[in-house]
């Protein structure tokens, strides 16, 4: 496992913080680096270094071990050998401290003309960017496996609901097309969301730029694969939070659609209904009654839209409070964010798992097409024969309550 023997902090250069502070200011952050930031910070530095070695900072040589030594910490953290402790707060740290303790002075020259503001902002820009191209790929798949699903049974009738009663009648290919369209619709958002986002920070350094140094930060932004480089480092600070709490809406667009679809596959799995079943692998059992086929990804999902809604309010309520320059309070948010991030990704591939294997009880749902849901065909049927809507309506409204409205089988 890869340590670092001088394990500390980049500004450290007296005594040891008391260890309350250590870990009430570091928090979770050196894990969050740990489990889910470092590629993207190996890759930002990458770009950096080569950067660097294009405006005559280091060597050619200089250049050649840092990329080795970049491309070992992320073999090594692929492996699950390359840690983050809190004792050196960040992931920036750890991957300083490796550098420079195995390869020497060139370790030492990395962090030139940057500063762990932009590096941080960089390497979340890089995460949040690939998480969005991911999520917009999946929801176009889940969009399309919805389709495939509304195609496949657009003849198979359904009663329709409002305010949880019986209304009107529909199929069941429209119910799982109402939610290919919605889950369509979200991809503008979630694509306009990417277009944002997709910009350059990193040279930034502490928000104000650096002087005596001219950086070439057109060359990271193509090197890291960003659309175009965020000019302004007084921005680039300013974004930090407000690009992550543009990412967690647009995935709330996703999430608070999926969300009502468990709501409905509760109410639609019930034994009362029993529209719709799922194969054994998708749902629990009960410990005490043996009977029970429980549907507790659903439940689940329902809690998990809460959930992540309050994920997304933690960022924007923190930086709300914020003015413009860096303050430390930007630390908290990624925690909410990666959070938020994960589980709406989770959460949209699980759906595209299992649409394609929900089962439709077509008997069921014809022997519940029962009349009710014909009452208001009946008050249209008057209509086009020449009678004003206001009193058709109030004609078949007295003749069903009254039981005449449908002759009796006898």
């Amino acid at each position: 496992m890869a340590s670092n023997s001088a394990a500390g902090k980049l500004w450290q250069t007296g005594g040891g913080l008391h260890p309350l502070v250590e870990a009430y200011t570091v928090g979770e952050d050196y894990r969050l680096d740990g489990e889910y930031m470092l590629p993207f910070d190996v890759k930002a530095s990458k770009a950096h270094a080569a950067m660097l070695q294009n405006i005559n900072v280091i060597t050619e040589e200089e250049l050649k071990t840092l990329n080795h030594a970049l491309d070992e910490i992320l073999t090594l953290w692929e492996k699950g050998e390359f840690k983050v402790t809190r004792e050196q707060e960040d992931g920036h740290t750890a991957i300083e401290q490796y550098v420079t303790d195995k390869y020497g002075e060139v370790g030492k020259k990395i962090h030139t003309g940057r500063s762990r503001n932009d590096q941080a902002l960089t390497m979340i820009r890089l995460y949040m960017k690939e998480r969005m191209e991911e999520a917009i790929k999946s929801v176009k798949q889940l969009a399309g496996a919805f389709r495939t699903k509304s195609h496949a049974t657009e003849h198979i009738p359904m009663p329709g609901y409002t305010h949880m009663q019986k209304a009107m009648p529909t199929t069941v290919g429209r119910w799982f097309g109402s939610y290919a369209d919605a889950l369509a619709d979200t991809v503008w958002v979630l694509e306009a969301t990417l277009k944002q986002i997709d910009q350059n920070p990193l040279g930034s350094a502490a928000g104000f730029g650096i002087s005596n140094l001219q950086l070439n930060r057109d060359m990271t932004t193509q090197l890291m694969g960003l659309a175009r480089t965020q000019e302004n480092p007084l921005y680039c600070g300013f974004s930090r939070g407000f690009f992550e709490n543009s990412v967690l809406m647009a995935l709330s667009q996703p999430v608070t659609i999926l969300t009502r679809f468990a709501v409905d596959m509760m109410l639609f799995t019930m034994q009362e209904t029993s529209y719709f079943k799922l194969p054994d692998a998708y749902v629990t059992g009960s410990s005490i009654m043996p009977q029970k086929k429980n549907y507790d990804l659903f439940e689940i999902m329902r809690a998990n839209g809460r959930v992540f809604t309050s994920l997304q309010q933690q960022v924007q309520g923190i930086i709300m409070s914020l003015g413009s320059g860096y303050h430390r309070d930007f630390q908290v948010t990624k925690k909410a964010f990666v959070e938020g991030v994960e589980l709406a990704l989770q959460t949209v591939r699980l759906v595209e798992e299992c649409v394609p294997n929900i089962e439709v009880n077509e008997e069921r749902l014809k022997a519940q097409m029962t009349e009710e849901l014909f009452v208001t065909d009946e008050v249209y049927r008057l209509v086009a024969e020449g009678k004003p809507f206001r009193v058709a309506y109030q004609e078949v409204k007295n003749a069903f309550f009254a039981g005449t409205l449908f002759p009796k089988k006898q």
